[in-house]
């Protein structure tokens, strides 16, 4: 009788009599192999194999690698993945039986953590190749040819030439980290750099204001119906920092005696902690942040929370600029910081160091060791008491 029923954890982790077990309806042909074993010591071992009928009628099984390595959850994802890649013809309904499964996906899964990627770098990785690479994430790397590579990038290409780029770019990492462990004898994002018309796209630059206009954008925003999303603008202004790194400041990062606020290095795009000497302007933004904060009953670690006591969501000020026609968006503000203080006299490696950009010429930065912290205090001072009117 067929297994109508879906395999449990507690299941497949306890199982000890050997045979072939389904997942029940709906399962993508996931089976639990168990296999009697001398050796091990609970007497079997558990792996995991994806049965699948092709286009053609050939029943195709494909291993996904053994238990408890991958758990049942991730089985279940990866026999979707391949189901999806055999339904769709992607992968060679001729190859061996049984074969393991490498799929592109788990290519992914292995480069994350070789390449050292944050989270937030990590699922960006995921999402653009998710979203636009689609079911190839579930062919096995030795089937995926320069047209499936062609196929995904040809919709894209030029009408988004800068997403483009970075999903070959990253197909192609992964693709090398096939070819380094023998999965394949070539990289077929290669002859698709070589096929593809030649991409004339120039950077985007975020929208920013003229420094001569922020001042008067901070006084219209004094109005607007979320008060904590004025600070939150108010803050960002202030010190020149990315949205991601002022979003998730905690009152634990911030001396209010040494008036510096100390971002930690894994949230920095950098990885280096980055101090940020805070000006009249921002401690009173600060100030201003806790009291919004008790006032409507939120007790949270977060300087700049939601309701929810977890922090803004980064729309929040898109939303906002959007809704006041305000020209510019978060990271904008730093363009218009920079402005300020280049045309004002500041020196060009201390601007650079209050907007923690890193350095590209290698030898230059290793002799730049400090942070010029007290340099910068000056300046943030003076652009706070402007930007304050």
């Amino acid at each position: 009788m067929p297994n109508h029923r879906p395999l449990t954890a507690h299941f497949v982790k306890s199982c000890t009599t050997p045979g072939r077990y389904g997942d029940g309806r709906g399962s993508k042909g996931l089976r639990l192999v168990v296999n009697a074993s001398p050796v091990a010591r609970s007497g079997v071992t558990k792996s995991w194999v994806a049965e699948v009928r092709g286009p053609g009628g050939r029943r195709i099984a494909r291993g996904l690698g053994s238990y408890p390595a991958v758990s049942l959850s991730e089985a279940r994802k990866l026999a979707a993945e391949n189901y999806v890649a055999i339904k769709s013809g992607i992968v060679d309904l001729h190859a061996r039986s049984g074969a393991p499964a490498r799929t592109l996906s788990q290519a992914l899964d292995a480069v994350i953590p070789l390449r050292r990627m944050k989270p937030e770098t990590a699922r960006d990785w995921r999402r653009s190749l998710e979203q636009h690479v689609g079911r190839l994430m579930g062919a096995p790397v030795d089937v995926i040819t320069s047209a499936h590579v062609m196929k995904v990038l040809t919709p894209i290409w030029q009408s988004k030439p800068a997403l483009g780029k970075k999903v070959l770019q990253r197909l192609s990492v992964l693709m090398d980290w096939a070819k380094a462990n023998n999965l394949r004898d070539d990289n077929p994002c290669d002859a698709v750099r070589a096929a593809l018309p030649k991409n004339d796209h120039q950077a985007e630059h975020h929208r920013a204001l003229p420094w001569r206009e922020l001042p008067a954008a901070l006084r219209l925003a004094q109005s607007y119906r979320r008060p904590m999303a004025v600070r939150l603008f108010e803050f960002v202004a202030a010190t020149a920092v990315r949205i991601s790194e002022a979003l998730a400041v905690t009152w634990t990062e911030i001396d209010f005696d040494a008036q510096v606020w100390t971002v930690p290095a894994e949230r920095m795009k950098a990885g280096r902690t980055h101090r940020v000497p805070l000006s009249s302007f921002a401690l009173g933004v600060l100030d201003n942040a806790r009291r919004l904060a008790a006032h409507e009953g939120i007790v949270t670690s977060y300087v700049f929370p939601a309701a929810t006591r977890k922090p803004l969501h980064r729309n929040v000020p898109i939303r906002m600029f959007a809704e006041l026609d305000i020209d510019t968006t978060t990271h904008g503000l730093r363009s218009t910081f920079s402005d300020w203080a280049i045309e004002t006299g500041y020196d060009t490696m201390t601007v650079h160091r209050a907007t923690a950009h890193e350095d590209r010429n290698t030898v230059r930065a290793a002799y730049q060791r400090t942070d010029r912290l007290e340099e910068r205090r000056e300046m943030m001072q003076a652009w706070g008491e402007y930007i304050a009117g």
